[in-house]
């Protein structure tokens, strides 16, 4: 997340004592990134509270220290107060966002004058927002004095707060606030320019959400919202086709002429041109047989069923043209080099590669310069930093975007110790590697990093060390053996664990939560990846992983496709995920036109919300947890 901070202001510090306080200058306010949050915060600058002269330059943080030494803390009184909330600013430009939070609450806001309770609500709501205690934020955005105060604030200062608003409610969950927000907001705009951008920001917000909110434009009471979700729901009807997408919402604008995004489009329908990726031909280059066979076939199937999908909406669809179906041509990359089959796809016409898959050949084409043809590997390197060649796309199902999204919801709540659980092998390996540089990094520490072989079947032993419980139990008997051999005591585990982060598939899982359970670590939460669900309700089996978090992809929770994926229910969870990776590589191509802009919303796939970064496909999960055996929906 990043953070603007201010310069540091000088202050002249004259005679001053308890009760005399001469007045402090604070020149700007910070302005807050929303950069892990859904949505963007734009602020702007307040003006000045307090002018003053300057001479000495001292950093922000030590003027605040000096404003706080030289004023009663405990002083209950308008001008102690308004002192209090200049030092909080400091802090904040500063970044001691907590030192900032923790000075706000010592002051009684009832003391502020209307305007400097202005000030202070938006410091407050600013500084929650950056350190994602939205429910906080909400709060002091709810506070009648503040809602009382609005209507007589100047516009910038109105618009700044709604977009906050905004941004508080998205997080939060509450998609009718945040979009209310975003349309009062577009009332207070005059100009075409900023009324596009937050309609830009309205469409990729509704491009995020499920299908099932979209379905609700049928009967919304919020009219124009209603017309919004209708645009939505049928344009997430068509993402496989998006040439098809201007028609709909040509045909959307006929019957919603007042509307105002038939007035001011969003970006992506404000043109003409073509984002569709149609080849007339495409290859798919997978290894066919040995232990490739099923994992390939599986893929091949829900890349099928992605293409018959849209061929059939094209068949029936009576207002648009019908455009030839590529064709589509499977090589076996089993025992050739992969650089003999891709020149022979391109040669007898592919002019779209999907695949390979095994990590080894990707890595051959990294190796050329350029390739022909756009090509979409079927596995990602782990190595962002790797040059590629111009026209590779990579996407795979590797867990490092989702343990990138776990390391940063744990840093946004304050976790700061953890305790990985992987499997003892390669997968487990990488992954655990991969997230000891990046939570590290952050700040974070990784206090123990345990790894299980598929053949342990008893958890408890395995997980004693790391939670220090066998130093308990050998405190126990040094007790009994050198004080009371009657003495009753009770093991206890370690109590610096903040998180446990564990990737598993369901049968380790519910082996790791009940022996966690046992071992005194209850208390602990436990967040997962998407290997642990495989989107069928096991409501008896699941009970042990009662309270797990884990990051979801969409096709595994209802409500969230347009159409529900159904790979077959006998594959192992692994081939379930890959036959949602076959639909999406179906949704990719025929969208990396529009990708690549930067105005483009993501794609709402079935292994997540699908972007382009480096021409690197990235992954945004949803979220979701057990209770009591079912899987339930959470909030960010």
């Amino acid at each position: 997340m990043g953070v603007a901070t201010i310069v540091n202001v000088p202050v002249r510090l004259e005679s001053m004592n308890k009760n005399t306080l001469s007045l402090f200058v604070v020149v700007s306010i910070l302005a807050f990134i929303g950069g892990c949050t859904p949505t963007t915060t734009t602020n702007t600058a307040l003006n000045p509270i307090i002018s003053a002269t300057t001479e000495t330059d001292i950093s922000a943080r030590q003027q605040a220290l000096t404003i706080l030494n030289s004023v009663d803390i405990g002083a209950d009184g308008e001008l102690a107060d308004s002192v209090k909330l200049d030092a909080a600013y400091l802090f904040a430009s500063a970044d001691d966002l907590q030192d900032s939070i923790n000075t706000l609450e010592t002051i009684n806001p009832q003391n502020l004058s209307d305007r400097r309770f202005v000030d202070y609500s938006l410091l407050a709501i600013e500084t929650y927002v950056a350190l994602f205690a939205m429910p906080l934020a909400a709060q002091r955005l709810e506070q009648p004095r503040f809602i009382a105060l609005n209507s007589r604030l100047r516009t910038a200062l109105r618009q700044r707060i709604l977009r906050l608003r905004a941004e508080v409610q998205f997080a939060l969950g509450n998609d009718d606030q945040g979009f209310k927000a975003l349309l009062d907001l577009t009332k207070t705009l005059k100009r075409k320019r900023e009324i596009r951008a937050v309609h830009d920001q309205i469409w990729h917000q509704i491009s995020r959400t499920p299908y099932q909110y979209l379905d609700r434009g049928s009967n919304h009471t919020n009219t124009t919202l209603a017309g919004w979700l209708q645009l939505a729901a049928a344009s997430r009807g068509y993402q496989s086709d998006p040439s098809r997408q201007a028609s709909v919402f040509s045909e959307w604008k006929r019957r919603w002429r007042t509307h105002p995004a038939a007035k001011i489009p969003p970006s992506q329908f404000s043109h003409s041109r073509r984002w569709g990726s149609n080849p007339n031909q495409v290859a798919m280059l997978l290894p066919l047989q040995d232990q490739y066979k099923i994992p390939s076939y599986t893929l091949i199937d829900g890349f099928l069923e992605a293409y018959y999908q849209a061929l059939s909406a094209t068949e029936t669809d009576r207002h648009t043209d019908r455009e030839k179906a590529p064709e589509i041509r499977i090589y076996d990359t089993s025992k050739q080099p992969i650089q003999d089959l891709y020149n022979r796809a391109v040669k007898n016409g592919a002019n779209m590669i999907i695949g390979p898959m095994r990590q080894s050949q990707v890595e051959r084409l990294m190796t050329a310069p350029t390739l022909p043809v756009p090509t979409l590997s079927l596995n990602r390197l782990d190595n962002d930093q790797a040059v590629q060649p111009e026209n590779l796309y990579q996407f795979g199902l590797s867990p490092l975007d989702e343990l990138t999204q776990i390391a940063d919801r744990a840093w946004n709540k304050g976790l700061r110790n953890i305790v990985l659980i992987v499997p003892d092998n390669i997968w487990g390996g990488q992954s655990a590697e991969f997230f000891n540089s990046y939570w590290t990094a952050k700040g974070g520490k990784l206090l123990e990093d345990v790894r299980y072989p598929s053949s342990v079947n008893d958890f408890t032993q395995l997980l004693k060390p790391p939670l220090q419980i066998d130093l308990s139990e050998q405190r126990s008997l040094q007790i009994k053996r050198f004080i009371n051999s009657r003495v009753k005591y009770t093991a206890r585990r370690r109590q610096d664990i903040d998180l446990v982060v564990m990737l598993g598939y369901p049968l380790k899982a519910r082996q790791i939560k009940p022996a966690l359970d046992f071992l005194y670590a209850s208390d602990v939460p436990v967040v997962a990846t998407s290997h642990i669900y495989n989107g069928e309700q096991q409501v008896g089996l699941d009970r042990d992983l009662s309270g797990v978090e884990f990051s979801s992809m969409p096709w595994t929770l209802a409500g969230h496709l347009a159409k529900d994926l159904k790979p077959d229910k006998q594959l192992h969870t692994a081939y379930r995920h890959l036959y949602a990776m076959g639909r999406d590589s179906f949704l990719l191509y025929r969208n990396m036109d529009r990708l690549k802009h930067a105005e483009s919303p993501p794609i709402y796939g079935s292994t997540g919300l699908l972007s382009l970064k480096n021409n690197v496909v990235v992954r945004e999960p949803k979220w979701a947890k057990f209770k009591q055996g079912k899987v339930v929906e959470i909030q960010y």
